[in-house]
């Protein structure tokens, strides 16, 4: 695997609970570590109808992964959000999830207010992908990062990036196989 390439195992990270107790979720990554990031990529796990925990001073984008979707209220509008589509608001938000019938997952970006807007978008590749995003999550197929094989949640990474220059983009990451990513920057 190239040096330039990290890749954090979905299956290998351990999950924590929501900051506010009613969830549990997955992170993938968080620059820098600490309460302060600017930068936070995380699967979560929506089993039930709870709300979201707030987190003030930043921009979230949220991807469902379930087959149902999720659906959101956003300070009181209810939002169905379908799965792979994205939907984005405020940290310091009123964000519920409701009507609830099964587990599912939902994909996180969130970005400090000030560093940028966070853009995330599923992403087909079939053959071969390359381009400078920050990072991608695979979402479904058979996919390698430089020959090594990827899994469902997988983060591939460009690990000159992230630093705070509010770019959201980085090293250029190929991927080959046939499978849909999210592809996740921000501007």
């Amino acid at each position: 695997m190239s040096s330039t390439l990290r890749i954090v195992r979905f299956a290998d990270s351990p999950p924590s609970r929501w900051a506010n107790g009613l969830g549990e979720t997955v992170e993938l990554w968080r620059t820098p570590d600490g309460p302060d990031f600017e930068l936070r990529i995380s699967i979560a796990t929506v089993d039930s109808d709870a709300g979201f925990s707030p987190l003030p001073g930043t921009e979230r984008a949220l991807m469902p992964l379930a087959p149902a979707g999720l659906t959101l209220d956003i300070d009181g509008v209810r939002t169905p959000v379908a799965r792979y589509e994205v939907v984005h608001f405020a940290g310091e938000a009123d964000v519920r999830a409701i009507d609830v019938a099964a587990p599912g997952l939902d994909l996180n970006l969130m970005v400090r207010r000030g560093t940028g807007q966070p853009v995330l978008r599923a992403l087909r590749v079939d053959g071969s992908y390359t381009d400078a995003p920050f990072a991608v999550v695979v979402l479904d197929g058979s996919l390698t990062a430089d020959g090594t094989p990827l899994a469902f949640g997988d983060c591939v990474i460009g690990t000159g990036t992230g630093t705070g220059t509010g770019t959201g983009t980085g090293t250029d990451l190929t991927l080959t196989g046939s499978g849909l990513v999210a592809e996740i920057r921000w501007e």
